[in-house]
């Protein structure tokens, strides 16, 4: 729950509320900061709709996550199990979504019952970085990202320099602006399709629904884009035209904030 994110991006949920497009925003608490815990407190006073869920546990950062532990995120899970709705997570460092990504994520959602989850099209989240330098949305200029092998599912979705190199990321940002600018964000769109290679991705935007019970007992990341799929025989589904923006992995971030997180003050212009 970081304010520098959530500030941003609140616009756009509160407004689809308004619109009567989302009923509950769940803001899952999983930080020890405390102006970040303040501001989730904020957005709960400010806005009904609006409820902090936490852990029922201390927050333990094991010394190597920053503020956060991301071995615990599962357990929100519990919280999402409702059988007549639909549930999107977004990571808190989403900080752009396409006007009308949302209700595309849903429709897909409910056309694909089969399907485990959903997930959008994201820029700046591996594997989708990979799939827009093969349409040619992105450019290699700055570097060349590996592909996607169904013989080593991992070989392009853990790319270390695709979730590392700080240039790259900027790279990525700076792209999308010249797109959005340009009025050319459809580049960006990929066939949507069922990943019936069990193909593996970032988790972060997924759907599903509350009537799934998802449970999870360990850090949910290959829990969802692959095991439970397979174990279930329901391969993921991809929303090609779903567009939204991951703003960084933690190994980007302290570059892009020694620069002066230019990428977040556009970003700031253009969410509404």
């Amino acid at each position: 729950g970081r304010e520098k994110y959530l500030s941003i991006f609140k616009k756009f949920i509160y407004r689809k509320m308004e619109e009567g497009l989302i009923d509950h925003w769940q803001l899952w608490c999983n930080t020890t900061n405390p102006s970040d815990i303040a501001y989730l407190q904020s957005m709960e006073a400010e806005n009904p709709k609006v409820k902090i869920y936490r852990q029922g546990e201390p927050i333990n950062s094991l010394g190597y996550y920053e503020t956060f532990n991301p071995l615990k995120t599962h357990l929100f899970f519990a919280n999402c199990q409702d059988d007549d709705t639909i549930y999107i997570r977004f990571d808190d460092d989403i900080i752009w979504c396409a006007e009308d990504a949302i209700e595309k994520i849903c429709q897909a959602r409910i056309d694909n019952p089969k399907a485990f989850v959903i997930t959008p099209n994201i820029i700046n989240s591996t594997i989708c970085n990979s799939w827009h330098q093969e349409n040619g949305a992105l450019s290699e200029e700055f570097g060349r990202v590996k592909r996607y092998t169904a013989s080593d599912p991992d070989y392009a979705y853990l790319d270390e320099f695709n979730y590392s190199d700080p240039k790259f990321c900027e790279h990525i940002h700076n792209t999308f602006r010249k797109h959005y600018e340009a009025g050319t964000l459809s580049a960006y769109y990929l066939p949507s399709r069922s990943l019936d290679q069990f193909e593996r991705f970032s988790i972060c935007s997924v759907c599903w629904f509350g009537k799934d019970k998802i449970s999870l007992g360990y850090i949910e990341e290959p829990q969802i884009n692959n095991e439970l799929p397979i174990k279930y025989n329901r391969p993921n589904y991809f929303v090609g035209d779903a567009l939204l923006v991951h703003a960084a992995y933690h190994t980007q971030r302290p570059y892009l904030e020694v620069t002066g997180d230019i990428a977040l003050q556009f970003y700031k212009t253009i969410t509404k």
